[in-house]
């Protein structure tokens, strides 16, 4: 992947990313397994109780300590992320801008769009300026989609689910919308997937579509990208036969995710798919649904929590969908269960 001259991360900056990423591995493990011994501890059986009663609890705020500085330090630390990208804003955006001509019929930005408030207004996984602001946030962002996974996974691994799972619900797909595209690693994954379709990735935010289309670019992939909102999609009725997308809807107050779905079932033709790959399903019962309401708050993703509490299944046929499947994609259910305890 091309980056200007002299934005390489020096020693420095990807040694204070190691110890980062050994901050998280210390959250995701011995922090933990020891926040939900405390929960289980508790006797508790609700998430406002649960918390009551493990907020004094060390290992519980050694989690949440963690669950949100370590996320600060990745961005915003002394050699912290986006501090590096923006050193280099001038360099970055002219890189994006000389892709930008290339091919410029694939990718189309809608300069007058108006950025939806829960995008303008939330600065979500604590990125100050979310997205949408310049060239800096583009490629911070996917600096760290690149190095950390939410997942815990290899980041790479959700993709290749979502691409799976794609291929699974509609093989034969021959247009197809990935929604939320942000820098457009999914995207490339459905190209990959299906090299006959015709693969479209929307975003709202112009940054990481251009760099998108400067990875499409750099990787021989022929994708379009639009500037468009989920809320209001750039096709015709019944002209898409694949709807998707990967980790949107958790980050989308509850009366947009239902404008989306709208849309979604406007564009569909009958036969049409519709994929989203996304955290509603919460393993672990009510010390599962505790640490996702912990995480919505510390990590400003406060639409994961309402998206958690919504029924799901009801929205989807309200707005015209059938033959719903809502599954685990990953951890097993086996494993979620053991992991969150019951």
């Amino acid at each position: 992947m091309s980056m200007p001259a002299g934005t390489k991360l020096p020693f420095e900056a990807r040694a204070f990313q190691h110890f980062v990423r050994g901050l998280r591995g210390v959250w995701r493990e011995e922090a933990y397994r020891g926040a939900v011994d405390a929960a289980r501890a508790s006797g508790a059986a609700e998430p406002a109780q649960i918390e009551g009663a493990a907020a004094r609890a060390p290992a519980y705020r050694l989690y949440a300590w963690l669950e949100r500085y370590s996320q600060q330090f990745k961005y915003y630390g002394r050699w912290g992320i986006v501090r590096w990208m923006e050193a280099h804003e001038e360099d970055l955006a002219a890189l994006l801008a000389a892709a930008r001509v290339r091919h410029p019929e694939r990718l189309v930005l809608d300069p007058v769009l108006p950025l939806p408030d829960y995008v303008r207004e939330v600065d979500t996984h604590q990125h100050a300026g979310g997205l949408w602001s310049d060239a800096c946030d583009a490629f911070a962002y996917e600096t760290s989609a690149g190095a950390y996974s939410f997942s815990l996974l290899d980041p790479k691994s959700p993709h290749a689910i979502y691409a799976d799972a794609a291929q699974a619900l509609v093989p034969d797909a021959q247009r197809i919308a990935d929604l939320g595209c942000t820098s457009g690693g999914s995207t490339r994954t459905l190209a990959r997937a299906f090299p006959q379709a015709e693969v479209t990735g929307c975003d709202v935010c112009a940054p990481p579509l251009m760099l998108a289309h400067l990875r499409a670019l750099e990787e021989g992939l022929v994708v379009y990208w639009r500037q468009s909102s989920a809320e209001r999609l750039p096709w015709d009725a019944a002209s898409v036969d694949l709807v998707a997308s990967h980790w949107l809807y958790h980050e989308m107050p509850p009366r947009a995710v239902r404008a989306a779905l709208g849309e979604a079932r406007r564009v569909l033709r009958p036969g049409g798919g519709f994929l989203a790959y996304d955290m509603y399903l919460v393993p672990g019962g009510a010390i599962g649904r505790w640490l996702h309401a912990g995480y919505a708050a510390r990590n400003n993703e406060p639409f994961a929590y309402t998206y958690a509490g919504m029924d799901m299944r009801a929205e989807l046929e309200a707005a015209g969908f059938r033959d719903i499947d809502i599954r685990l994609a990953y951890p097993p259910p086996d494993e979620a269960a053991a992991a969150g305890g019951g």
